[in-house]
């Protein structure tokens, strides 16, 4: 499981020309993951028992 220190931030941005929307990768994440632009991820979405949100991503496919 993620320590505190993985913990980021990001803001919904809205993805123009549709209705869904955007989560920015942090920087630090991009590069010490090697994710890049084209990897693919599943996502799904978890209720918490304190009734909050985790979204729960698995790259599926690497484009490098």
């Amino acid at each position: 499981m993620s320590s505190d220190k993985e913990k980021k931030t990001v803001k919904a941005r809205i993805h123009h020309g549709s209705d869904s929307l955007d989560l920015t990768l942090p920087t630090d994440f991009k590069r010490e993951y090697s994710v890049n632009a084209g990897d693919i991820f599943e996502v799904r979405a978890v209720e918490n028992q304190d009734g909050g949100i985790e979204f729960r991503y698995k790259r599926v496919y690497s484009s490098e």
